[in-house]
């Protein structure tokens, strides 16, 4: 019994002993498959862990770049607002310029119009300037035609003065008791103002608005002194005495005289 049973042992055994081997083959294969497993998540965590650390350090990295990009976008709005004040500025300049040109624009159309009037108006100036050197020198020989015809006035008068043959009669001069004077007497100025004086109109002279009359300095007139022109009971005007002679005395017509009216014959009282 105890060798059949031995027999049957030494079969099991040996299958257990194969057993054993197996098992412990698979174990160690087991193991031998779990740490290449290891060894491969060992080599996995490292890669994982060296791209981890290549992540980080793009990351950081990154968000340098980032810190830079946000800079210079930073500076780039700064600039954009600086450019776009500028812009504004160089616009409005640039409009005011406008503006500016448009008013040196219209500023030099307007010189030129003021040119162009000025131009003619010294035209005018020029033409006036002209017509009043013509009037002038016909003045001025107008004056020279005066000065002959006054000298040869004076010169008339000094001969009629001279003459025994003018009417001296008429001339009234009167003194403080009514009585005529004899004729060429001379008479004081100061009395003059205190007698009526008289005369008549011998020359009348319508080109250069003056009289001559029959009074002088034998009768008392004096230069600057006014008279009375009357024909009847009307006044025709005043004159004012300017040369006075011993017999005679030139006296110009007053403006608001009837210079047309009066006439050799009228006659003359002292105001």
């Amino acid at each position: 019994m105890l060798s059949k049973n031995g027999k049957m042992l030494v079969p099991m055994l040996g299958v257990l002993a194969a057993l054993s081997m197996a098992v412990a083959v698979a174990a160690i294969w087991l193991q031998m498959q779990e740490r290449e497993k290891r060894q491969a998540k060992e080599r996995e965590l490292v890669l994982v862990l060296a791209e981890r650390d290549d992540l980080r350090a793009q990351l950081e990295e990154t968000h340098q770049a980032k810190s830079r990009v946000e800079d210079e976008l930073s500076r780039v709005r700064k600039e954009l607002e600086t450019s776009l004040e500028d812009l504004a500025k160089a616009t409005a300049a640039q409009e005011a310029l406008s503006r500016s040109v448009e008013d040196r624009q219209k500023e030099i159309a307007r010189l030129a119009k003021d040119m162009v009037q000025l131009q003619s108006e010294r035209k005018e100036l020029a033409a006036q300037l002209a017509d009043l050197k013509t009037e002038r020198e016909a003045i001025q020989q107008r004056l020279t035609d005066a000065e002959a015809a006054k000298t040869e006035l004076e010169s008339k008068v000094m001969e009629l003065s001279n003459q025994p043959t003018v009417e001296l009669d008429k001339v009234l001069v009167t003194g403080p008791d009514q009585a005529p004077l004899p004729r060429g007497t001379a008479m004081p100025v100061a009395a003059v103002s205190s007698m009526a004086v008289s005369g008549q109109i011998v020359v009348v002279n319508r080109e250069y608005d003056f009289i001559v009359m029959n009074l002088g300095k034998n009768h008392g007139l004096s230069i600057g002194q006014e008279f009375q022109v009357v024909r009847g009971n009307e006044v025709l005007g005043r004159v004012k005495v300017e040369k006075v002679y011993d017999e005679l005395a030139a006296a110009a017509i007053l403006p608001e005289s009837q210079k047309d009216s009066i006439r050799e014959g009228d006659s003359v009282k002292a105001l």
